[in-house]
């Protein structure tokens, strides 16, 4: 919601169209309390620019509230404004092509992208990656190469393919390709990480598909249900333990659900993460006098407990990173134009039905239901109808398969989501 408010000293605003307006708008969330960047940026560098007329700062308000109350509406919650990437902003743009031209949208997100590069000037970090020169380009830059807005004008050429996405939309080549995370560009963000636990957490997204709020549920000593998850010592690790499959549950969506763990990765994750997050935990307890609770496993360098944020951070570092390093060093050479942890979930589900249709011979043939892959999937991604989504990934696959973006799928997943964990730490 938004709020007109009147200083009785500090902050206010000179109309030109009204001289004795000095009211300054605000941005509230649904408990009344407010959202300081938001608020802080049309302040201060909305509101006070004597050239501005009411007109526009009313429709400045207006874009920013609508923005706001949209991620409300869609469980990502107006305080979450810094989490907002690419994927979730392009899922905003769908919202507003219902009734709404193209040259309006142009100019919704300018006004967006403007709040977000005043955000990062002043030192309100977020993940939004737009410098100053995207800033001025990145609508026409975007129609002109069919990235994010591709879909908003029927003069931008796309190709669309011949099925739809589980939300119903018609598929398009661009942005599906967008959500796609090659093995070879998992393996060089992993040797540009300079962290384990990022790498591990990778590995494990890789692997399993989990929804990364799912994946910090994941215990450092469980219990009850989850109780197959013990931190070995290299010396007491069972000897079948790579042949094992721990069942991890965990809540989701309102509901317990749970996924069959590889034995094979807990075992890498005991020999190589487990005794650093000891230490790590030292490094917590010496800064809070308290050690980490045995819920949480992920530990960055500085002893602190990694969350989301934490985590889009340090692979939006590490993309970063892999384009700054010159030829021939490890971690150079990334393709892509990004890697989030929903990137390796949606992979995950790819290559999961790309095994299974290659095992099966199906690749290139027509479309075949089966009921036994799409339980499988259906668990995976805890989903409770899983149809349409693995008709959407198998269709996907074909396609990526005729593009050769699936060529290099050499080994069993788990072996190889591994295999590049193990390369990058010299193991």
């Amino acid at each position: 919601m938004m709020a007109q408010l009147r200083f009785a000293n500090g902050a206010k605003r000179v109309s030109q169209d009204n001289q004795a307006d000095t009211s300054m708008p605000i941005f509230l969330d649904d408990h009344h309390r407010v959202l300081e960047a938001p608020s802080q940026w049309i302040m201060g560098s909305v509101a006070r620019k004597r050239s501005r007329s009411n007109e526009t700062l009313k429709q400045y308000c207006y874009v920013m509230k609508r923005f706001l109350q949209w991620l409300d509406d869609n469980n990502y919650g107006c305080n979450q404004w810094a989490m907002v990437d690419e994927d979730i902003f392009t899922k905003y743009i769908d919202s507003l092509c219902t009734g709404i031209d193209g040259k309006t949208i142009e100019y919704y997100c300018r006004c967006i992208g403007s709040f977000y590069t005043w955000a990062r000037k002043n030192e309100y970090r977020h993940f939004f990656d737009l410098d100053s020169d995207a800033v001025r380009h990145k609508i026409q830059l975007a129609l002109k190469d069919q990235l994010m807005l591709a879909h908003v004008r029927s003069s931008i050429e796309v190709t669309r393919l011949d099925f739809d996405t589980p939300m119903g939309k018609k598929a398009l080549h661009e942005q599906e390709v967008e959500m796609f995370v090659t093995e070879r560009n998992h393996k060089i963000i992993l040797a540009a990480m300079n962290d384990i636990v990022y790498q591990i957490i990778a590995t494990i997204l890789w692997v399993t598909g989990l929804r990364p709020r799912d994946l910090f549920q994941l215990p450092y000593r469980g219990k009850e249900q989850n109780n197959g998850f013990i931190p070995y010592d290299a010396d007491e690790i069972p000897d079948d333990l790579d042949q094992q499959e721990i069942t991890y549950w965990f809540r989701s969506k309102g509901k317990h659900r749970s996924i069959q763990f590889p034995g094979l990765l807990w075992r890498a994750i005991c020999e190589l993460y487990i005794p650093v997050r000891r230490e790590r935990a030292d490094l917590h307890f010496a800064k809070y006098g308290i050690s980490p609770s045995n819920s949480a496993l992920f530990l960055a360098a500085n002893g602190e407990i990694v969350n989301a944020d934490r985590l889009r951070h340090a692979f939006s570092k590490a993309v970063q990173k892999s384009r700054a390093l010159p030829l021939g060093v490890a971690g150079h050479g990334f393709t892509g134009r990004k890697y989030t942890p929903r990137m390796l979930r949606h992979s995950c589900a790819t290559y999961f039905v790309y095994e299974h249709l290659k095992r099966n011979k199906l690749l290139g043939r027509p479309y075949q239901y089966d009921p036994s892959v799409d339980d499988r999937l259906r668990r995976m991604l805890g989903h409770e109808d899983v149809g349409t989504t693995y008709k959407y990934y198998v269709h996907l696959v074909i396609r990526f398969h005729n593009d050769d973006l699936l060529r290099d799928l050499k080994n069993s997943h788990v072996n190889q989501a591994l295999s590049a964990l193990l390369e990058v730490m010299n193991y």
